[in-house]
Formats: structure tokens, C-alpha cells, sequence
């Protein structure tokens, strides 16, 4: 296609009009499109031909940049769609959020999945072991000396000093059941056991300049079951944290009534150490309770002391079966008190069958000990001794008649025999010394000297054979009586 110049153009006419809206006598412009040929003589392409190339490469960019884009937005929504799985640490513990609900608590370690925001959320509540401290609540106002002293030396570092009133505004107290005052700083740990609870009772936003809800929710809580466990326990049994009572510990106390009201708050937390840090009387007193503790611990100390010797001397004499036997004793010397001597006679009877068979029956029952000790070997020996004596006696007995019976039958031989053995019996003796002289002699004067040594020999002899009859008699004399005892009919 070409275009013609007008100037080429042919005209209507001179004097004829125009193109229509053209001034009069002035021609207007316009434009012709013919079909170009070529040098060969062909006509070339139209148009329309000439732009079909473009328009395909157009439509073909379209819609590659079209299949792009989709493909982005499903990426999108993939990433977008995974965005909701989140890591819960071994810290931690996972809350599942639906459209503003809490739909699954207490989810564990480990990827979880959620729905993504806004639609879904995966909360993570920590569950490590968060602290509270009160140092002041409870205790009297310290300068930075004594708060070093403290540290130093415990409370023992704060004896010497203090006032005989206490500021309110300053000093923290406790009243205890007794009317007594006492200060205490304590240490508590505590944990979020319920997530849930945790997320829907309490903000967990902090505030740069002040504590959190929930570490303020829990230091009232502990203050509160501090101050209620302080009124029903004495002064004493809070500075020592021991029982009394039968009511727990200061800090079990505490700890119990602190957990009871956030229970009751359902904030799912759970306390875990609850610990007295330093716990002390009025400074102003302090020396004078001290002193009263001391003594009182002395006293504690002998009093185990003493009660741990009786249970050593106890066992010592018969074992195990010491207290009951004690107890029965006991009951023996308090019948005989009160004058019922046959009841005081069956304790006894039942005393003895303890020691002797170790199986009675007492208060109508069957009762079994273990007796052991000094008196099971006194009941030994006192049975060997009896037994010993028994079988003497038969002894002396059956030689004695045998003796007679020989004396009967030939009275000399039987007395040569006698004085042989009582000759024999005599030489043997450690104190005696044979001097053999020839026959016929009329008169023999001998001076000899005794050996000193022998002499001393002898005698040390004498001695150890002395005092073991002495002492083996006074043995047998202790388990005559201890029998003579044990007898009704001997009383």
C-alpha cells in the first residue's frame, strides 16, 4: 500500500466544493490507501497480514507471563498454606487457634499444624521454671552494708543491731500464731502446667517497667498463703520450718494455700520449690531467742543422747525383745504397788516364759520376742549352772556309793587306795616342794634358800587361781539369787 500526495490527487473541479466542512474554494485533505507492487510485479501483503506475526508473539507473551503468574499464586498459596506449621520446643507448650478459638491445648514437642493467620495460630505458652523473689515484702528495711553482711554471714550477720519499733511503710513482718513477729525472705519457682488456662486467664504481654500479670498473680498468691500459714504456727516451729502439731512444715503450709487460691483462679500454674531463703526473729530480740534455741537444742541433744544410750543398753540386754519385756516389768512393779499380788505373780510367770521360750500368751493373746543379749546368756548360764550342779550331785552321789561298797568289801585296800590318791592330790599342789632323803637316816639338816623366781612363779599362781574360784562363785551366787528371784514362792 502507498500513500498519494493531494497534490496528485484529481480535483472536482475549479469552482466546485469541496470536502464537506472545507472552507470554500480551498480543497480538503485526505488519504488513499492503494496496494503496493512490487518490482516483480506481484502485489504485496495486506494489512492485516502484515500484523498477524505480532499479534501472535503478543498473545504468545501473554500467555506465558499468564502461566506465571498463576503459578506464583500457587506457590503463594502453598507458602501460605504451610505457614500455620510451627516448632513446639521442649520448653514449650502448643495452643491450636481456630477463628479466634482455642480448639486444641497441650500439644507437644515437635512441628504442629494450624491453619494460617488470620484464619488459625499456633500459640506457645513456656513451660520452664519462671522465679519470684520476695526479699522485702517480709523483711525489715537493710543499708547496703547489712545486705552485704547478710550475705556474708546469714542472719547471724544482723544480730548486732536493729530497732525496738518497726516502720510500716519500710518494714515488712510477719504475725505468728503465738503473737510473736518474724521476718522471712523466700524464693519461689513456679511452672505453666495448663497453657489454655495460662493464655485465656492471663495477658503475656511484659511491661518494660513493671512485673507481668501473671508473676504479680503469683507473688499475691504466695504472700497470701505466707501470711495464712504464719497464723496458725509458732514462732519457733516458722524460724526452724519443722512440723508442729500435727500441721505441716512453714513452707509446706505456705506453699499448699498459695497453690489452693491459684486453683481457684484457674491460671494453670503450679508451684514448684517454695523455699524460705532467710528467716529470722526481730533483730532487737535476736540474741536472747538465739540463746533460748541453744538452750532448748542442748537439751534436744541430751535428751537423744540419753534415749539413744537407754535403747543401746536396752538392746544390749535383751534384744528386741527389750520393750516388751520392759512394758511387762513395768506392769509387775505397778500391780505389787497397788497390792494385787496374784496379777503381779501371772505377770511375772509371764515375764519368765518371755525369757525362757521367747512365746507367751499375754492379755490373752499369743505373743512372740526375740530375746537376745546379756539376759538370754544369763538364762544360758544360769540353765548350765543348774544343769552343772544336777549332774554333780548325781556324780558325788554314784561315787559315793561305789565307795561304800568298796569300804565294805575290804576296808584296807580301800584306804591305802584313799591315802595314795590324797598323797598324789597333796604332791601336786603348786606350793608344795618334795625333798626325797635315804632310808636310815636318823637326823639330816638341810638350809636351802628358795628360788625367787619359782617362788614368785607360785605365787602369781596362786593369786589368778584365787580370783577366777572368787569370781566364778560370786557368778554362781548372782544366778542363785537372779533364780531365787524369779520364783513366786521365794517372795
Amino acid at each position: 500500500m502507498s500513500q498519494v500526495p493531494s497534490s496528485q490527487r484529481p480535483s472536482s473541479g475549479g469552482d466546485g466544493p469541496g470536502v464537506m466542512g472545507a472552507p470554500r474554494g480551498r480543497r480538503g485533505a485526505s488519504v488513499t490507501l492503494r496496494p503496493t507492487v512490487g518490482a516483480d510485479g506481484q502485489r504485496a501483503q495486506s494489512v492485516g497480514e502484515l500484523m498477524d506475526p505480532a499479534n501472535r508473539s503478543l498473545a504468545d507473551a501473554l500467555k506465558i507471563a499468564y502461566r506465571l503468574l498463576l503459578l506464583a499464586i500457587g506457590v503463594m498459596i502453598v507458602l501460605f498454606a504451610f505457614s500455620g506449621v510451627q516448632q513446639v520446643q521442649v520448653t514449650e507448650v502448643g495452643v491450636r487457634e481456630f477463628l479466634g478459638r482455642l480448639e486444641t491445648v497441650n500439644l507437644e514437642q515437635g512441628l504442629r499444624f494450624s491453619w494460617p493467620q488470620p484464619i488459625g495460630n499456633i500459640l506457645k505458652v513456656p513451660t520452664g521454671d519462671q522465679t519470684v523473689e520476695l526479699k522485702e515484702a517480709f523483711f525489715p528495711k537493710l543499708t547496703p552494708e547489712e545486705e552485704k553482711m547478710l550475705g556474708e554471714k546469714g542472719v547471724q550477720g544482723l544480730v548486732a543491731g536493729g530497732r525496738d519499733v518497726l516502720d510500716p511503710d519500710t518494714d515488712g513482718a510477719l504475725l505468728t500464731g503465738d503473737g510473736a513477729i518474724v521476718h522471712t525472705r523466700l524464693r519461689v519457682t513456679y511452672r505453666r502446667t495448663d497453657g489454655a488456662q495460662s493464655l485465656k486467664s492471663m495477658s503475656q504481654d511484659v511491661d518494660e517497667n513493671a512485673e507481668s500479670m501473671e508473676r504479680r498473680i503469683v507473688a499475691a498468691a504466695v504472700r497470701r498463703g505466707v501470711v495464712h500459714a504464719a497464723a496458725g504456727m509458732t514462732i519457733d516451729a516458722i524460724v526452724a520450718n519443722q512440723a508442729e502439731n500435727g500441721r505441716p512444715a512453714f513452707s509446706d503450709a505456705a506453699k499448699a494455700e498459695a497453690q489452693r487460691l491459684l486453683n481457684e483462679m484457674h491460671v494453670g500454674i503450679t508451684l514448684q520449690e517454695f523455699a524460705p531463703q532467710k528467716t529470722m526473729p526481730p533483730r532487737y530480740v535476736m540474741q536472747d531467742f538465739n540463746a533460748v534455741q541453744s538452750a532448748e537444742s542442748q537439751a534436744s541433744e541430751a535428751r537423744q543422747k540419753a534415749e539413744g544410750e537407754a535403747r543401746q543398753a536396752l538392746t544390749k540386754a535383751a534384744g528386741d525383745g527389750a520393750g516388751l519385756i520392759l512394758a511387762q516389768i513395768d506392769r509387775y512393779d505397778g500391780l505389787l504397788a497397788a497390792g494385787k499380788t496374784d496379777e503381779a505373780a501371772k505377770t511375772l510367770e509371764d515375764i519368765q516364759t518371755l525369757m525362757r521360750y521367747k512365746r507367751a500368751m499375754i492379755d490373752g493373746k499369743e505373743v512372740a520376742v526375740n530375746i537376745t543379749g546379756d539376759v538370754s546368756q544369763m538364762l544360758s548360764d544360769a540353765e548350765q549352772y543348774r544343769t552343772g550342779v544336777v549332774t554333780r550331785a548325781q556324780g558325788d552321789a554314784s561315787a559315793f556309793k561305789a565307795k561304800l561298797g568298796s569300804f565294805e568289801t575290804n576296808p584296807k585296800v580301800f584306804l591305802t587306795g584313799e591315802w595314795s590318791d590324797a598323797y598324789t592330790t597333796f604332791s601336786r599342789r603348786d606350793n608344795v616342794q618334795i625333798m626325797l632323803l635315804p632310808p636310815g637316816l636318823e637326823r639330816l639338816v638341810v638350809q636351802i634358800n628358795r628360788d625367787p623366781k619359782i617362788a614368785q612363779m607360785i605365787k602369781e599362781q596362786q593369786d589368778t587361781k584365787e580370783a577366777q574360784e572368787v569370781q566364778e562363785l560370786r557368778n554362781q551366787q548372782h544366778t542363785r539369787d537372779a533364780l531365787q528371784m524369779g520364783r513366786p514362792e521365794a517372795r
